[in-house]
């Protein structure tokens, strides 16, 4: 299993470009290209879901149901 870690260390940068990705996204100031590969990366994640649930007998094994 992976461990979270709910502190990461980053650096001054780091959570500036953070929060300036986050306002263009939130502010829909994002691109073509962006928008395409954030519905590619949705896609792909709703796929690997669908799989991991079918080949648990239709139940999430995160949540046990």
């Amino acid at each position: 299993m992976i461990h979270t870690n709910p502190n990461p260390k980053m650096t001054v940068i780091e959570v500036e470009n953070f929060r300036n990705n986050l306002r263009r996204c939130v502010s829909g100031k994002i691109t073509r290209q962006e928008k395409k590969k954030i519905e590619v990366r949705a896609q792909r994640m709703n796929s690997v879901a669908k799989r991991i649930i079918a080949n648990n007998g239709g139940k999430n094994p995160i949540l046990g149901y």
